[in-house]
């Protein structure tokens, strides 16, 4: 696959939030002589940000490097959907056979009210990132999908969460999605424009005392004389911690860090803005929602009125046309209505998310004092930044490992047959949609 260096795209060509960002943009200068700091953070999306400002806030000097420029990698690249829920069907009961009660409980809970944080943060930086607040839903396509969509439901109201069930007859009343046998929804959840947040964060980090260092590329970290060092730019920066939340865009920095989650190449595209009246029809209480099927089944829009789609990347000569024409029958798929307008699509863009064999997030202490935080598994948008400040006090030592509500892995955690599941990654699209069509996903 190369590189994460090679596949990161400063001009973010064809990415739909680089237009029509509102936050003001956020430029600083490269890594140009050696620094003596608190903390280094490396990558600056979500999780490297949040980490870097609750370090700052605590009061440590904190210095963030990012390879290419704020947001560019899969924070800013994403869908936007903020979802107060672990990835697909994984249940709470999951999470504790995982990580046992005690840090399966807090980890429940910060991902129940992590959209919820997420927006009273943005209100309190005012942050200009289109915030909506309109609820998020998980709608079953197929029998073997209702089964889990319920059990899921189950789990979250037996928990006292304010969810909703949704029966087949009204999915499309709530969603104006066709062909769905049921829902649960979940009111906390919501969407935002991804990089606009990405630059809201940035500017909350420096208020808070962080130094960012854009197109400041890091080739290795290691503990050296009593020191944690990392070298980037010709030049060395010497700290008491590193993290590392590099995520879908990770290097070998420290040996096999690589390989300690899959890469997994996604696209996502956008129609032209469409009429209120036609949105009126599709989305009519404007709740995103994403679906168990393998070859994407998720929709939301954009306060223009784009509706925004996309799937895992089939990687062969004509994928793009090969992935347009999917979103498209997709989109008639969920939406009848929208084949009689035929909208435009008016941009396409590629990205790469990190994915686990739990798909949570793993805390690696891949050396002494350097740590990495890596793997969100499409659920980084709210869950970045709520175990980004967990990180972030813990590299202010006002919480300790056993608070960090992850496994916590000494050293680096390879995944088996790292290279064959990535390659496996960008070929099985197709297979993925046999699943669908037949009921088996």
């Amino acid at each position: 696959m190369g590189s994460a260096l090679d596949r990161i795209d400063v001009k973010m060509q064809g990415v739909l939030w680089a237009g029509t960002a509102k936050e003001k943009p956020f430029s600083s200068m490269p890594l140009e002589a050696d620094k003596d700091v608190d903390l280094v953070v490396v990558g600056a999306g979500f999780a490297g940000l949040t980490i870097a400002r609750y370090a700052a806030k605590a009061g440590l000097s904190v210095v963030v490097l990012e390879a290419g420029i704020v947001g560019v990698g899969a924070s800013g690249r994403t869908g936007g959907y903020a979802v107060p829920h672990f990835p697909g069907a994984k249940k709470p009961s999951d999470v504790e056979k995982l990580l046992g009660k005690k840090k399966a409980d807090k980890l429940i809970s910060l991902v129940a009210g992590g959209p919820t944080w997420m927006f009273d943060e943005i209100e309190r930086y005012q942050i200009a990132c289109d915030p909506l607040r309109k609820g998020w839903a998980q709608p079953a396509h197929s029998q073997k999908a209702m089964a889990k969509v319920k059990a899921v439901f189950d789990e979250w109201k037996a928990l006292g969460q304010d969810v909703e069930w949704i029966e087949g007859a009204d999915v499309k009343a709530t969603l104006g999605a066709s062909g769905y046998l049921g829902a649960w929804r979940n009111p906390t959840g919501g969407a935002v424009q991804p990089f606009a947040l990405c630059l809201g964060l940035a500017r909350a980090a420096t208020q808070e005392g962080a130094v960012i260092h854009e197109k400041s590329p890091v080739t290795r970290v290691r503990h050296q004389d009593g020191k944690a060092t990392v070298q980037c730019n010709g030049h060395v920066a010497t700290a008491k911690k590193v993290v590392i939340a590099t995520n879908g865009y990770t290097d070998p920095l420290t040996p096999n860090l690589e390989k300690s989650g899959i890469a997994v190449r996604l696209f996502h595209c956008a129609t032209e803005p469409l009429s209120e009246e036609v949105l009126d029809t599709i989305l009519p209480q404007r709740t995103c929602f994403t679906d168990l099927r393998k070859s994407g089944g998720f929709c939301r829009c954009d306060p223009d009125g784009r509706i925004i789609s996309g799937g895992a990347v089939f990687s062969v000569p004509g994928a793009e046309g090969y992935g347009l024409g999917h979103a498209r029958k997709r989109m008639y798929t969920l939406f009848p209505e929208l084949e009689r307008v035929n909208p435009k699509i008016e941009t396409y863009w590629e990205g790469y998310c990190s994915i686990t064999d739990s798909y949570l997030p793993s805390f690696q202490v891949v050396d002494r004092d350097i740590f990495s935080l890596i793997g969100f598994s499409t659920r980084g948008v709210a869950l970045a930044q709520t175990m980004g400040k967990i990180v972030g006090e813990f590299a202010a030592d006002q919480c300790t490992l056993d608070d960090i509500p992850l496994e916590v892995v000494e050293g680096t955690r390879s995944i088996s047959m790292h290279g064959v599941k990535e390659r496996v990654g960008r070929l099985i699209f197709p297979y993925y949609q046999a699943m669908d069509r037949f009921g088996l996903s």
